[in-house]
Formats: structure tokens, sequence, C-alpha cells
């Protein structure tokens, strides 16, 4: 039986006096991949980051409603938002590889956090985590190279091993491949199925084709409202709103 990990009550959110997401409900599934999909400007990259709080950042953002991941409310007073985006990683649009070793990158996370009590602790977290993301055997013998010289896709596969390099158990992914070529998204994409057995995956994209290929869910984003939640089938064969259809028609 599919299990909720994450549920999103009532969230609304403003820059300033511009509201951006407006009475957002939403149920994310344990160990599945959620994709949003929508036309750019239409608040799914803001919804994304809301998950781990990131657009603390941003100087005038107002939220309201809630957001609980694993039972626990992430807006609330006490939330340890270090701690949060520990649990909750994310990987961005462009690779952003730390300007540090290939090493470095992977164990900064573990460091942080004092996951490793010795060198042979952190170097086993490093190997596990460049292994998962299928790049420890072109890499092992290069650990101390920076992590700038790989290529796009090696350097997008390292973003992903630092992210799961502390033990998440929520991966939030803003377009994950559109930097990169098509020989390096498929690889990408195909490391994002396998890492759907482990980690409850969010993920916003534009390409209809990826959606379809790894979305267990879908949500339709449109001028800020959630139009439309399904099943990735249902939501590309038999779409409800007329937004949706003409987006699909569009894309």
């Amino acid at each position: 039986m599919t299990q909720i990990f994450s549920s999103v009550k009532n969230l609304s959110l403003w820059y300033g006096s511009k509201q951006v997401l407006s009475g957002l409900n939403l149920n994310i599934y344990k160990k599945e991949i959620t994709t949003f999909i929508g036309a750019s400007g239409c608040g799914k990259s803001t919804f994304l980051r809301c998950f781990n709080r990131m657009n603390d950042y941003i100087s005038g953002c107002k939220i309201t409603g809630e957001i609980r991941i694993d039972g626990i409310n992430v807006y609330s007073s006490d939330m340890d938002v270090v701690l949060l985006r520990s649990k909750v990683g994310m990987v961005f649009q462009k690779p952003n590889p730390f300007p540090k070793s290939i090493y470095d990158n992977v164990a900064y996370g573990p460091r942080l956090h004092n996951m490793a009590r010795t060198k042979k602790k952190l170097d086993e977290i490093v190997e596990e985590s460049l292994t998962r993301v299928g790049l420890w055997g072109d890499l092992k013998e290069r650990l101390k190279d920076s992590a700038l010289d790989l290529s796009g896709g090696q350097q997008q596969r390292l973003c992903i091993a630092r992210a799961i390099s502390v033990k998440p158990t929520m991966l939030l992914m803003d377009e994950p491949c559109s930097a990169l070529d098509p020989m390096a998204t498929n690889t990408i994409e195909n490391l994002i199925l396998e890492l759907k057995s482990k980690f409850t995956i969010v993920m916003v994209t534009h390409s209809m084709k990826q959606a379809k290929k790894l979305s267990n869910n879908v949500v339709f984003f449109h001028m800020g409202k959630i139009i439309e939640i399904g099943k990735t089938e249902e939501i590309f064969e038999n779409p409800k709103s007329l937004q949706l259809k003409e987006y699909i028609l569009d894309h």
C-alpha cells in the first residue's frame, strides 16, 4: 500500500505583495517520483523550494499553511533548518559542484553533520555515494582532482552523490537534466529511476517525455495553483482540465 511521506495543506506564498502560490494541497508518496509540470513562471520551482525552506533566503517571502515531512511540520518555529536540508536534499538545474576536489565535494555534508568519526568511515561514505551514482569506477583514481574538471553529466552525478552522502529521506530535483546533452540526460534519468528505491523524489521538469518516463505521479500547475494531480498515465492519457489539455498539446 502506498504510504504518504509528505503532506501539504493550504500553502500560499508571497514575494512582498505579489502572491506566487495560492492554497496548495498535495500528498507526496514514499519512494515514488512526483513530478511538477506547467508553464514557466507558474510556481513549480518556488513550491519545490518550500520543502527544504530554500525560500527563507529570499527577502520579503511570506508563507502560510503547512508542509509535513514524515509527520514533522517543516515550518514550525523549532525546526532545525540545517538538519532539514540534510534530510531533504536538493539537486539544481545547473550542476553546481563546489570548487574543491571530487572527494571534498562528497565529504562536505558528512563532515558538516559529524557523520564520520574516522577517515576510514568518511572514505566509505564517499565510495558508497559515488558508487550509487555510477562514478566510482571512473573517478576512484582522481579523487584529488577538481570537481570543476568533470564533464557536465559527471558534475550533475557528483552533485547527486553530494546530496545523498548525508543519507536524506527525500530528494528535490529542479530540472536536473535541462543543462545536459541527450546522452548525459539519459544517464541521469536512469540514475533517478534507480534512486527511487531508496528515496522519495520530487522533481520539476519541462520535458513531457521525461515526466512520462520517470514519474509515478504528476502535478500540473497553472498561475500559482495546482489544477490537476494524478497518476502519470491518467494525466497524459485523460487530462480533465482545458489548461492541461492545451499544455500537453503545446509540448
